[in-house]
């Protein structure tokens, strides 16, 4: 029998209010990484090296904004909470603390464009292990590379996931999420093609479920 989809909620993770409030639309919330100047912190946005001045898409954040450890996340919510860890890091290096604060027992789905950052995570009872693939040419070569199978797969931007393109993911791997996703219609479509999980940012919306 298939999986049931997973409804992931897109960076609500990243402060321990939006990840209880997410808990009550969705499956699971997720956690962007960094590592700044050796301290882990939780955030979407980015730092402007080598000052702490962190900035989105086309704006500077307030110079007071707070941002939180995964310490505070973990605490924020239940020990069965499952939580989608996106690690924006370079080297494996801090795997060890994040696994070490996040602990072995709970649903833990790690994924990252830096693949080999994942290494560390393989012996980990459960967790799923996503290559992260934002166009074309990477999830072509994330496909050729050995390793994939039922707990390491992919997760790709629904614009790249066509029924053939997910059909040929899916030889390779049952384990498929994707992102960008901004309506319950699309989720539906993926959902019915074999997707395993969606990443959704409008947590007011009534996402399907089941195909």
């Amino acid at each position: 029998m298939p999986r049931r989809p997973t409804i992931v909620a897109h960076r609500a993770g990243n402060t321990p209010a939006s990840a209880r409030a997410a808990l009550d639309h969705a499956d699971a919330v997720e956690i962007d990484l960094h590592l700044f100047r050796r301290r882990l912190e939780v955030r979407h946005a980015k730092a402007l090296w080598p000052m702490s001045r962190l900035w989105e898409r086309w704006y500077f954040l307030p110079a007071d904004t707070e941002v939180s450890t995964l310490e505070q996340i973990v605490e924020a919510v239940e020990p069965d909470t499952h939580l989608c860890l996106d690690l924006k890091l370079f080297t494996a290096g801090p795997a060890g603390r994040i696994r070490a604060t996040v602990g072995e027992a709970r649903p833990l789905t790690v994924s990252s464009r830096n693949w080999w950052v994942l290494r560390p995570f393989r012996d980990r009872p459960g967790a799923e292990l996503l290559r992260s693939c934002s166009g074309r040419r990477q999830l072509a070569v994330a496909l050729r590379l050995p390793g994939l199978g039922a707990r390491r797969g992919i997760v790709a931007h629904q614009r790249l996931l066509d029924a053939e393109t997910v059909k040929r993911i899916l030889e390779v791997t049952p384990l498929l999420y994707s992102w960008g996703v901004e309506s319950p219609e699309r989720a539906g479509e993926l959902i019915n093609l074999g997707v395993s999980g969606v990443i959704v940012d409008d947590l007011t919306i009534s996402w399907p479920r089941a195909g």
